[in-house]
């Protein structure tokens, strides 16, 4: 049958073997995303960012543009504040308030970081030469054009208190009394060329005995 001697038939063999248009009618998903980016670079390098900002949308995992902030807590403060100013941690170091926040897509966030400690500590830093040797230690009140960028974890885009102790979360009036008091002495730059978007502060309360500090990029 078929001019194939029957002592050669396999019995039996009636399997079905897929075609070429068979197996390329669905090609499998990472390729298909291959040519999609490719399609999403020659975008943006021919038409523009915002055409590929938008493909981008289309892209990326829902978690990855939100718009929600993510809260981190802070593992180890004593070696970002070495790591941030230069000052030692004190070993009389009570922290208070410790979070990290960031909107992911967008790369917006605030580091702050709360404690308190001695006296002498205070004292000591006062001495000491400002971190990152800008400038000499300012007196407060600190100018308007600075807090707008940072909250330490109340309100805005930053995290909830983490780690806190006995003494309670921060509250808005606090940091209102803080920037708003000639007591307080603190160091700030700007992270940013001209702009404070970038930027992180130090706040040294020599009557409390509180450190306050934050990092932000917005």
């Amino acid at each position: 049958m078929n001019g194939i001697p029957e002592e050669f038939r396999i019995a039996g063999d009636t399997k079905d073997v897929p075609s070429d248009v068979d197996a390329s009618a669905d090609p499998d998903l990472p390729l298909r995303k291959r040519y999609v980016i490719l399609l999403l670079v020659l975008a943006v390098l021919f038409v523009g960012v915002p055409v590929g900002l938008l493909a981008a949308l289309f892209l990326l995992p829902p978690a990855k543009f939100s718009q929600e902030p993510h809260y981190y807590e802070v593992n180890d403060p004593e070696s970002d504040f070495k790591h941030y100013t230069g000052f030692d941690w004190p070993a009389s170091a009570r922290v208070i308030s410790a979070g990290e926040v960031r909107l992911e897509f967008l790369g917006d966030g605030e580091y702050y970081l709360v404690f308190d400690t001695d006296a002498e500590i205070i004292s000591h830093w006062l001495k000491q030469p400002t971190p990152w040797g800008e400038t000499d230690w300012q007196q407060g009140p600190v100018p308007a054009e600075i807090p707008r960028f940072f909250n330490f974890g109340v309100s805005g885009m930053s995290a909830p208190t983490l780690g806190t102790d006995a003494a309670g979360p921060i509250e808005e009036s606090q940091i209102e009394r803080l920037i708003d008091s000639p007591e307080i002495r603190y160091a700030a730059r700007q992270r940013a060329k001209n702009s404070w978007n970038n930027g992180e502060i130090l706040l040294l309360d020599p009557v409390q005995h509180r450190v306050w500090y934050s990092r932000w990029d917005l």
